[in-house]
């Protein structure tokens, strides 16, 4: 009898699965109930079966919610924290020194039998694969005669697929581990899937073939693909959005279908569902949101809007920040500059909103305080910022002292304010209705930081600026209420500067208004200084379109 050889399994489980989103915004894929067991639970538990004692999880993506396994099931987790901009070739890559005769596995694979139990007599390395028919996106391979594979493509029609598990033997792990080694920091190699750094060296690696039912191993592809398999997943998903959505419109999980993602986002994800055959709209908080937003303010300031008729598709908002509300169906281009009538509707809603009688805790947003926030905040990842911007820095703390004194001369007080009213926030139908949506950074505020929201993120001319105050005011202004709100523009200019530099700090899109906030900011924080200096109603020096 020969000996027996000790196998032990690496599980990838760092990625975050957007295609399963809203629901991998509370819990990653691996964690995810299907047909009674914990995806990742069942691998785990069929390696066991097999013998297979020592089980690496290479975690990322909320690798929190993966450490109780360590206890429960004995296994070791390591932690890749580059999920996010790497492929998975670098999740094993941080397990290399444990690739010896070795099971390589993916945490939300779905296992119909228990394939390591499978005989292996001349210990062969190994991926599984199974014939699709019909297009698909995974890897396509040729194989001789001999099982061996020959070629990989990625895509294809009624081909033989990479699918599921596969297994390296010793020989394979070592010379695998000596290539990842010596070329993980070259170009473009990070970013790949372990079986594009395979198909790369394949010639000098001998991978089999080995055929499995397409039943019998699944790889779930969307929500709707997992829901076809187990029609209870919506019930059995431990969700708390499913929960809300239920008792919010009273309704049953397996009712709920047609769920899309609209939006997924630093602050928040939105899907669309149907339930009952009306078409609603869920918003749920993400990971960062708390640093940014006071959802108290939001959810006033929402609430508000609702009873004046300024957006009238919200049903519920949760203080903790989920949110369902009607689909807005119909919908065509908001657009101020082409629609007149839009634009009429547009600031006659700011009015409504700055009548509001403010409750007196609700949060003041002060845009110079708060882009100051963002940009220090910002500054760890580009460098000290208040020290590359500190001659604008220090020009916009003087006019903000400026502002403020104006205000109380003026007469003007705080009001509520939505502080982030631009035409991409307003919708609207082919019926003529106008909705203002996203009350994220709604609390009391100078009335004019609503309308340079707008200025200050658009190339507007002189003649287009003035028209939007006339437009608010319903009146010429008067001297020192055109200073105010023009120096308003750079103001929140400022601060949209600010949130663009925070923004791509951490990774996502800058937005683009950064630039243009960036622009109108120069563009009035001098004209704006000069008009306080000389007391009179500034001078804006003509169309600088």
């Amino acid at each position: 009898m020969g000996l027996t050889i000790q196998k032990n399994a690496i599980i990838l489980a760092a990625g975050k699965s957007n295609r399963f989103a809203p629901f991998t915004y509370e819990k990653p894929k691996g964690l995810f109930r299907v047909k009674g067991d914990i995806l990742i639970e069942r691998q785990i538990e069929q390696l066991r079966t097999a013998g297979v004692k020592d089980i690496y999880i290479v975690v990322g993506y909320m690798k929190e919610k993966f450490f109780y396994l360590e206890k429960k099931y004995g296994v070791h987790l390591l932690v890749n924290n580059t999920f996010g901009i790497k492929g998975n070739i670098y999740s094993l890559y941080t397990a290399r020194e444990y690739l010896e005769n070795t099971f390589i596995c993916c945490a939300d694979h779905y296992f119909v039998y228990n394939p390591f139990t499978d005989s292996n007599v001349q210990n062969c390395s190994y991926r599984a694969c199974s014939y699709h028919e019909g297009s698909f996106r995974e890897f396509a391979v040729e194989y001789s005669d001999a099982s061996v594979i020959t070629d990989v493509a990625v895509g294809g029609r009624d081909h033989m697929t990479m699918v599921g598990h596969a297994y390296f033997n010793k020989t394979f792990s070592e010379l695998f581990r000596k290539y990842m080694e010596a070329e993980i920091n070259d170009f473009g190699v990070a970013g790949m899937f372990w079986e594009e750094f395979y198909a790369k060296h394949q010639k000098n690696l001998t991978l089999y073939m080995k055929e499995y039912d397409e039943k019998d191993i699944l790889e779930f592809d969307s929500i709707d693909d997992l829901r076809q398999f187990d029609s209870e997943f919506l019930f059995n998903v431990d969700s708390e959005i499913i929960t809300n959505i239920c008792r919010t419109i009273d309704c049953h999980p397996n009712n709920i279908v047609d769920i899309a993602v609209i939006q997924a986002g630093l602050t928040n994800v939105s899907f669309v569902f149907t339930a009952g055959g009306i078409k609603y709209v869920y918003r749920h908080p993400g990971g960062t949101a708390g640093n940014l937003i006071n959802r108290k303010a939001e959810r006033y300031a929402q609430y508000k809007a609702k009873e004046l008729g300024v957006d009238k598709s919200v049903i519920y908002m949760d203080e903790s920040g989920w949110k369902i509300s009607y689909y807005v169906p119909d919908m065509v281009s908001c657009d101020f500059e082409t629609h007149p009538e839009q634009f009429k509707l547009g600031m006659e809603y700011l009015r409504k909103i700055h009548g509001v009688q403010v409750d007196s805790d609700i949060k003041v947003f002060d845009d110079v305080k708060e882009g100051k926030k963002l940009m220090t905040i910002a500054s760890a990842s580009k460098g000290n910022l208040f020290s590359e911007f500190s001659e604008l820095i220090e020009k916009i703390e003087k006019l903000d002292l400026l502002v403020k004194a104006d205000a109380v001369t003026l007469g003007i007080k705080p009001v509520l304010c939505h502080n982030d009213a631009y035409v991409p926030n307003y919708l609207a139908t082919q019926t003529g209705e106008l909705y203002l949506i996203d009350w994220e950074y709604a609390g009391i505020n100078d009335p004019a930081n609503d309308v340079a929201c707008i200025l200050c993120r658009g190339d507007y001319s002189k003649e287009r600026t003035e028209e939007y105050l006339r437009e608010y005011f319903g009146r010429e202004l008067t001297p020192g209420e055109h200073r105010h709100y023009i120096a308003y523009i750079a103001l929140c200019g400022f601060y949209w500067f600010c949130w663009g530099l925070y923004k791509g700090s951490v990774g996502d899109d800058d937005g683009f208004f950064f630039l243009p906030a960036y622009r109108s900011c120069i563009r009035y924080i001098d004209i704006a200084l000069e008009s306080y200096a000389e007391g009179n109603q500034l001078d804006m020096g003509g169309d600088t379109k």
